[in-house]
């Protein structure tokens, strides 16, 4: 099996199809390997050399148990390593929730390595903590919530996330987690990047208008994923690749 190593971090990665390449970031609690399982390669692989890989914590890659290695900027030398494994010099980016994340980390600390950049389910403004706020919304004042469990409770109703969980390594996913609360600001990086971007979101996820506002001021696409919440966006890979594709292959042309 492929690994990238030269962050100094082991990351296994898998590269499918042929054309210009295009790099599939996950989000939390998923693996490299949910983008075939979701239905999102078969559309991707005859256009694009399609690379994917488990995020640090996850999966077949490293799981430290140190915060700091789950930072953006370690984030980002970890897609570096899979890029410079691969030779490849840019990029068009995709990611979904944390790899969101991870695409705006690549707009703030390597913009010259994007080709492009699709982020979807993911407010660059606040990032994670807009979640808690609309989850708080929904619970007695003052109630203690442990953040990591109610994820896992609502990830167990997806099989294939309820494996990753049980063979999963459960204190590399909460720091992983814990890492993505530190994401406030990332907007101004996407407007400054001068990349072509694409953003979309589901309609009843907490960070639609948010990120509306953020593609209007980077100068990018934003796509509503109608009667979808934030796992509903990602589960429903025919309504996301109608937007997608279409903004990939102008960008693909350019």
């Amino acid at each position: 099996m492929p690994f990238a190593t030269k962050s100094g971090r082991r990351i296994h990665y898998e590269v499918q199809g042929h054309g210009p390449p295009l790099l599939l970031l996950h989000g939390l609690l998923q693996l490299g390997s949910h983008w075939s399982l979701k239905g999102y390669l078969p559309a991707l692989t005859d256009a694009y050399t399609v690379v994917t890989f488990d995020s640090l914590g996850h999966g077949q890659s490293d799981t430290p148990h140190d915060l700091e290695a789950y930072a953006l900027r370690h984030r980002v030398e970890d897609v570096l390593s899979v890029l410079d494994t691969l030779c490849i010099d840019r990029a068009h980016a995709w990611g979904y929730s944390m790899g969101g994340w991870t695409v705006c980390g690549l707009a703030s600390f390597a913009p010259e390595r994007l080709a492009s950049y699709v982020v979807g389910g993911w407010d660059p403004v606040v990032g994670l903590p807009v979640a808690y706020a609309a989850l708080e919304k929904q619970l007695r004042p003052g109630t203690d919530v442990d953040w990591f469990q109610v994820l896992l409770l609502g990830a167990r109703r997806a099989p294939e996330l309820a494996e990753a969980i049980d063979t999963g390594d459960l204190r590399a996913l909460r720091l992983c987690m814990k890492a993505c609360e530190q994401s406030a600001g990332l907007d101004e990086p996407l407007v400054r990047s001068g990349r072509p971007g694409l953003l979309y979101c589901g309609a009843m996820d907490p960070y639609h208008d948010s990120m509306k506002a953020v593609a209007a001021r980077a100068g990018a696409a934003f796509a509503t994923i109608e009667h979808a919440d934030h796992g509903g966006a990602w589960a429903k890979a025919p309504k996301v690749l109608p937007h997608v594709l279409p903004f990939l292959a102008s960008v693909a042309r350019s």
